[in-house]
């Protein structure tokens, strides 16, 4: 019995990429007539998963599309693709999730993988700032959007949120309420939502003149457990600051685990912040910023859908959102010194 063929082996013998297999697959315009005649040639040639490939070429697509993120057990992704999943529903499109752990190899290994399975499209929340995939499928006008995170290129469709912003106005909430030895947990450096929440917090930080001691700013991974390692090295020291601002809600929830730890009141003791807004910031009353990351999701969905039925080049979507800063308890104004 001949061995089936994958898509990277059609490609190989075809002398294409796999992304170039897939679109002739989905008859795709934007492929040189004699690219797919050769490729479709070699498909011919191995049959090519023809049991499965019928329907495909009858509608010209799978409606299928890829979600590749973080760790969907962080809630602010699970938000997220519930956003995508319900706006593809309605657009009569399937997802398949994979996780990539924020892990490059992850990243492309995923990518090829439901590539190879057919999707007509991409949409990616875990992208670093320099990610060859993404870079690589936006150049050759795979249809891709990417969510939350984005390229330090100007490549490529993006959703994203306007993290400056969004840290400045965490920061300077924090000062009006009376706050000023103010540290930041922050994510990995090639990440643009770590790069971007750090200079928002830097820039309001230097505008009300407030100096940045050895402990200020801290590089983990975006998760509880980092945040809550950081969290316990800050204030275990002879001097700790006043407050803590985790640049995202997982790391704000790994800081207030170590107050607790520590018998920290916060606020009171500790005033803490995060960022994104997810269900659990809301139910431990946790001050932060909303990313809207539903509507990222739909949004996200709308462009992609756009990319791939009008079947024509795709020279990218840029929406950046508006932060809305959200009080709660976790933030209360400094409490005055009797006396």
């Amino acid at each position: 019995m001949k061995k089936k063929q994958t898509l990277r082996d059609i490609a190989r013998l075809a002398g294409v990429s796999h992304t170039t297999v897939s679109r002739v697959l989905n008859k795709d315009i934007r492929v040189k007539p004699q690219t797919a005649k050769r490729v479709l040639a070699v498909v011919e040639e191995q049959q090519y998963r023809l049991h499965g490939l019928a329907r495909r070429f009858a509608r010209g697509r799978s409606n299928l599309i890829g979600l590749l993120v973080s760790d969907i057990k962080n809630p602010f992704y699970a938000e997220l693709a519930r956003g995508i999943e319900d706006q593809a529903k309605k657009l009569g499109y399937m997802v398949i999730i994979c996780s990539t752990d924020d892990r490059v190899d992850a990243l492309s290994h995923h990518a090829e993988t439901v590539i190879e399975a057919g999707v007509d499209g991409l949409i990616l929340a875990s992208v670093t700032l320099e990610d060859p995939t993404a870079h690589k499928l936006a150049s050759e006008a795979f249809p891709l959007v990417m969510v939350n995170r984005r390229l330090k290129a100007e490549i490529g469709s993006y959703v994203v949120i306007d993290n400056r912003q969004g840290a400045c106005l965490l920061t300077y909430h924090l000062i009006q309420n009376g706050y000023r030895d103010i540290a930041i947990i922050t994510g990995p450096d090639d990440m643009s939502t770590a790069v971007e929440r750090l200079e928002g917090y830097r820039q309001a930080m230097e505008e009300n003149q407030i100096a940045l001691k050895a402990y200020s700013i801290q590089h983990v991974n975006f998760s509880r457990q980092e945040g809550f390692k950081a969290a316990m090295k800050i204030l275990a020291g002879k001097s700790c600051p006043e407050a803590i601002f985790g640049c995202n809600d997982y790391i704000a929830l790994g800081v207030m685990d170590a107050a607790r730890v520590l018998k920290l009141n916060v606020p009171g003791d500790l005033a803490v912040v995060g960022f994104d807004d997810t269900e659990f910031a809301r139910s431990v009353r946790l001050t932060t910023v909303s990313q809207r990351q539903y509507k990222m999701g739909d949004l996200a969905v709308q462009i992609l859908v756009q990319s791939i039925e009008k079947k024509q080049e795709h020279l990218g979507r840029r929406i950046v959102l508006e932060p809305e800063l959200i009080i709660r308890e976790s933030s209360q104004p400094k409490a005055k010194p009797r006396g």
